[in-house]
């Protein structure tokens, strides 16, 4: 997105190993399995925390692509980026990743206020339209590949 704020690298590397600790993400299932997914948007939002979801699988060895520009609208079952790699990689890093594409997109819809001193928030209040998107808070999921066919 075109003149989009952007996020310090550092900043996002050293938040997402935290939270992945913290989270005690660990690879789930089958380490061989390989596969795509997408993460998709269960609600009407603007989308904020993207290359913070793609810090966080990376980190696990899964690749993300992003199909929506930060900062846009988007409404229910809008798949926003596709993964790649590990499913087991990707089971174990979506919960980390989630959250933090929730959480800085409620910010960027304006279901919650930034908090002050947060670089990583005032980066998706920066995304905000000036008004707010929806009723509930924004969730996202992932589909995996045999869920996509349906």
């Amino acid at each position: 997105m075109s003149g989009a704020p952007s996020l310090d690298r550092v900043t996002v590397m050293t938040v997402v190993m935290e939270a992945l600790l913290a989270d005690g993400a660990r690879p789930e299932g089958d380490p061989d399995a390989v596969d795509t997914a997408r993460i998709v948007a269960d609600g009407r939002c603007v989308v904020a925390g993207l290359p913070v979801s793609k810090e966080a699988f990376g980190r696990m060895g899964v690749r993300q692509r992003p199909l929506v520009d930060e900062g846009k609208r988007v409404e229910p079952g809008d798949a926003i980026a596709e993964l790649g790699g590990p499913l087991a990689a990707m089971r174990g890093a979506a919960p980390t990743a989630l959250r933090f594409l929730a959480h800085l997109s409620a910010i960027a819809s304006e279901h919650r206020p930034a908090q002050w001193g947060d670089p990583m928030e005032a980066y998706a209040a920066r995304l905000s339209p000036g008004e707010p998107v929806g009723h509930d808070g924004p969730s996202f999921h992932v589909s995996f590949q045999p869920e996509m066919g349906d």
